[in-house]
C-alpha cells in the first residue's frame, strides 16, 4: 500500500469480528452485491497487530483521521495524514511500531516518553 493513500470522500467503515475494513464508498454500486466489495485497506484482529480486540464502532472520524472502538475498553486511532496508528489504553497512549501498511505484521505499541 503507498504512504500516500487518502481516505476516500466516501467512506465506509465495516467492523467484523476478526478485522476493521476500510472501503472506498465509490466502489459500492449494488447493495446486493456487498460480498465482492474489496476494501482499500484491511487491519486483522491478532497479537500485536494494530487490532488486538475485536472493533466494535467507529467512534470518530474528521478528516484522515478514525477513532475505532474496540472490545476491552481501547480505541485504536487511525491517521491516514501521518501514515501512523495509536492505541488508547486505561493505562496510557501508545504508538503502533509500524506504518498502517504493517498494521498486520505483529509489529507491537511503544509507549510514549
Amino acid at each position: 500500500m503507498d504512504a500516500e493513500l487518502k481516505l476516500p470522500a466516501k467512506v465506509f467503515f465495516s467492523c467484523e469480528e476478526d478485522g476493521f475494513s476500510v472501503v472506498d464508498g465509490a466502489t459500492i454500486r449494488d447493495m446486493f452485491d456487498l460480498g465482492n466489495i474489496q476494501p482499500m485497506i484491511r487491519f486483522d484482529v491478532g497479537d500485536r497487530n494494530l487490532f488486538e480486540q475485536r472493533p466494535l464502532k467507529v467512534a470518530s472520524h474528521e478528516g484522515d483521521t478514525v477513532s475505532v472502538e474496540c472490545e476491552g475498553g481501547t480505541v485504536v486511532h487511525l491517521d491516514f495524514a501521518e501514515f501512523a496508528a495509536f492505541v488508547e489504553r486505561p493505562e496510557g497512549m501508545y504508538r503502533y511500531m509500524g506504518g498502517l501498511d504493517e498494521g498486520n505484521d505483529g509489529r507491537g505499541f511503544l509507549a510514549p516518553k
